[in-house]
């Protein structure tokens, strides 16, 4: 299974090393900078896709990733540091998006996966 993970900051490293565990998951990371946390704190080598996903450019993001599932591991605060309002909006409509793709979307909470 290739897996989309969009962020790569707290919530993402948290994403990224629960999907390590699984040898048959494909992990393709997208990020809107070329050196995350994950990557500065060698969770991974490199960001797969770099770019701010929106709804202006997820198709090609798609098309590139070419995933069986995505899964959005961003917080508000990660949403606050690319200056995207209203995040928990943005990743509502992101969801409703992506489904139109065929593509199972699961967004992450910092609640769910607990304390990092």
């Amino acid at each position: 299974m290739r897996v989309l993970v969009i962020g790569a900051e707290r919530l993402g490293i948290q994403v990224i090393r629960q999907l390590k565990k699984t040898k048959d998951v494909e992990i393709v990371v997208a990020e809107r900078q070329s050196r995350p946390l994950a990557v500065q704190e060698g969770v991974i080598e490199k960001v797969d896709i770099v770019a701010h996903v929106t709804a202006m450019n997820f198709e090609e993001v798609i098309a590139e990733a070419r995933p069986d599932m995505v899964i959005l591991a961003r917080t508000i605060q990660d949403w606050d540091k690319a200056e995207t309002p209203m995040g928990s909006e943005y990743v509502v409509g992101m969801e409703r998006e992506l489904t139109k793709f065929g593509v199972a979307v699961v967004p992450v909470d910092s609640r769910v996966l607990g304390p990092h």
